[in-house]
């Protein structure tokens, strides 16, 4: 088995796992408030 070092699995745009974790997080809040915004204005 091949040993995994901390930021081997990141994407090129990140450089830890806190880090990507809070821009998915942001990501999800932009994506709930867009869909809210969409579904309150084809009400």
């Amino acid at each position: 088995m091949k040993d995994n070092k901390a930021g081997e699995d990141l994407p090129p745009f990140v450089k830890t796992w806190s880090q990507f974790y809070r821009l998915l997080v942001v990501w999800l809040i932009v994506l709930i408030f867009l869909l809210y915004l969409f579904t309150n204005y084809f009400e």
